[in-house]
């Protein structure tokens, strides 16, 4: 019954996670503020609403393991998503990508690196941990950083506002609260589901956490990415991945805002295994978009082939645990 109703609270998020994405998307044309910059910051975080009350409803009903664990997994499933993009197309996805992106990688390695910091050091008994607290910061310096690069390459963006033509502002902005209405409710309930089935399973609260619960609260990622594949958008699906993964580092720093004590007080090391399988993965997407080869093995890429390892590896790891 619990395995029911948690793909019960999935399908909503898929179909709401889809309107709010695509509606995210009509908001960024209708308000002029340009897709490099929306693409990367406001789809990215429209994407990320599950994660964001998923880590709320979790912090709170005190499952600090589901909230972390949330967080690390949803941005490795960003980075699986791209794998499946690159199957899609005959040329690798770093190819086709254009190397703008190696500025919001760098500015993902060093949140994630400060966030692995916070996870070992911030073990004190203050309200919240040191390297936690310099997130905000930092992710506020990627937001302007990132705006500021965009604007050194303007885009001819004629195409996506005919597309949008029929769409008011009000009319878009009304559609895209409705589906975030709907994702705010199918997260709340995750959490309680993903206890009761580490519980049922066995499996425990930190692997549901970071590869089941991750899977779900990435649906809105997939379907972008998907629309992506089909639109041949992939500096869409680039940007969108890594903004997702940028705001959930920042929403490390939120959960440890709401928790009574440090995050890394309350959860336990293993979670550092993820952060550094995730700077791997940036790593390997990086050293991609720089090289850009032309050549896969098989249907992937040699940086795709990595990333889907590394993912392998830290499933393995997790349940080792």
């Amino acid at each position: 019954m619990t395995l029911w109703a948690f793909l019960g609270v999935a399908l909503v998020i898929l179909l709401a996670g889809r309107q709010v994405a695509f509606y995210g998307d009509v908001l960024a044309e209708k308000t002029g503020l340009g897709r490099t910059f929306m693409g990367l910051f406001l789809v990215g975080v429209t994407t990320s609403l599950p994660e964001l009350f998923n880590v709320t409803s979790a912090v709170l009903q005190d499952l600090p393991e589901i909230a972390v664990g949330n967080l690390l997994g949803a941005t490795m499933v960003n980075f699986l998503l791209l794998t499946l993009l690159d199957a899609l197309h005959p040329r690798p996805l770093t190819a086709r990508a254009s190397q703008e992106h190696a500025l919001s990688l760098g500015l993902l390695i060093v949140l994630l690196a400060i966030l692995g910091l916070g996870l070992v050091l911030d073990r004190g008994s203050g309200r919240i941990g040191m390297f936690t607290l310099a997130l905000l910061p930092l992710y506020l310096f990627a937001l302007w950083l990132s705006f500021r690069y965009a604007r050194r390459f303007p885009r001819d963006e004629q195409v996506e506002a005919e597309a949008y033509e029929g769409f008011t502002l009000v009319g878009a902005l009304v559609r895209y609260l409705v589906g975030a209405l709907f994702l705010v409710g199918a997260a709340v309930l995750l959490p309680g589901l993903a206890e009761r089935l580490a519980q049922e399973t066995g499996l425990g609260e930190a692997w549901v956490g970071t590869f089941l619960v991750a899977l779900v609260t990435t649906l809105p990622e997939a379907t972008v990415t998907m629309a992506a594949a089909r639109l041949g958008a992939v500096d869409l699906a680039l940007g969108n991945a890594l903004g997702s993964g940028m705001f959930n580092s920042f929403l490390f720093f939120y959960a440890d805002l709401l928790a009574p004590g440090p995050l890394g007080r309350e959860v336990g090391e293993g979670h550092l295994v993820s952060v550094l399988i995730l700077l791997a993965m940036s790593g390997a997407v990086l050293v991609g978009l720089m090289y850009q080869s032309l050549r896969k093995l098989w249907v992937l890429a040699y940086d795709s082939w990595a990333i889907l390892g590394l993912y392998l590896l830290a499933a393995w790891l997790s349940l080792g645990r």
